[in-house]
């Protein structure tokens, strides 16, 4: 456990090796990096861990910020040992990118899979999930809306969810917000930088959601951008190969 937020690790992998950290967007599950997890190991030291609330972690006392999340990864890096290559899932995206961006000594490279939209300039995004949810949150029927949902991702195969994924669904406009002012004061580090799109969850908006994913791979002088044509939203599932080889390649010299 990292105490200071009660977040359950999870390692693999031998001490000495360099650090990655696989970190999960909304409902995301350790397991969900098994596959990618066996395929690092033999040259990485791999950590994942439940977000609080999610899992065998508890839910935090402190509401959800962008900065609350640089708080965790600060406790996860803690554990580590050292700088890391940075993997982050869907809305774990913002979390990396602020980390990336705060905390820059401590950040050997970074892959985006499948990463929220949050490209340059969103400032505060509508989205109607994330009203949905705060309409919830203010009245005090978090539980509720979990219940509903985690019946909805039973039938899609996916596990439970908590009431702190609610809370995280509501606070994603002002996350997306913090992140996107971070960037005119704090510059990435020069580290690599890649960003994935999964080809079959560009919806009925694909030349949105490559603008975007594209835009963010430019955050960087670094940044490459890559579509993967065969993967689903959970490409850690689908393109466990294409996920890792990313990773590994923030280890090449430049």
């Amino acid at each position: 456990m990292v105490e200071d937020f009660a977040v359950h690790l999870v390692f693999d992998g031998p001490g000495d090796a360099p650090p990655f950290v696989l970190t999960s967007g909304l409902g995301g599950a350790i397991a969900d990096w098994d596959a990618v997890t066996r395929l690092l190991v033999p040259r990485a030291r791999v950590l994942r861990f439940d977000r609080p609330g999610n899992g065998s972690s508890v839910p935090s006392r402190e509401p959800v910020t962008l900065r609350r999340e640089v708080g965790v990864l600060d406790a996860v890096l803690d554990a580590a040992g050292g700088p890391a290559v940075l993997v982050g899932h869907s809305l774990a995206g913002l979390h990396v990118e602020g980390y990336a961006r705060l905390r820059p000594e401590r950040v050997r490279g970074v892959v985006l899979v499948d990463p929220s939209l949050v490209p340059p300039g969103v400032g505060r995004p509508f989205d109607v999930g994330s009203v949905v949810a705060a309409a919830f949150v203010r009245c005090g029927l978090t539980g509720l809306a979990a219940r509903c949902a985690s019946s909805l991702l039973r039938l899609a195969g996916r596990p439970a969810i908590r009431p702190a994924v609610v809370a995280e669904l509501a606070a994603y406009p002002e996350m997306a917000a913090e992140l996107d002012a971070l960037r005119g004061a704090h510059p990435l580090p020069d580290v690599p930088w890649q960003v994935l799109t999964a080809g079959k969850a560009l919806g009925r908006s694909p030349r949105r959601v490559l603008a975007a994913h594209e835009s963010m791979a430019g955050l960087s002088p670094r940044g490459v951008h890559r579509v993967v044509p065969g993967s689903t939203h959970m490409m850690q599932l689908d393109e466990p190969e294409v996920v890792a080889e990313a990773a590994l390649r923030c280890l090449a010299p430049r």
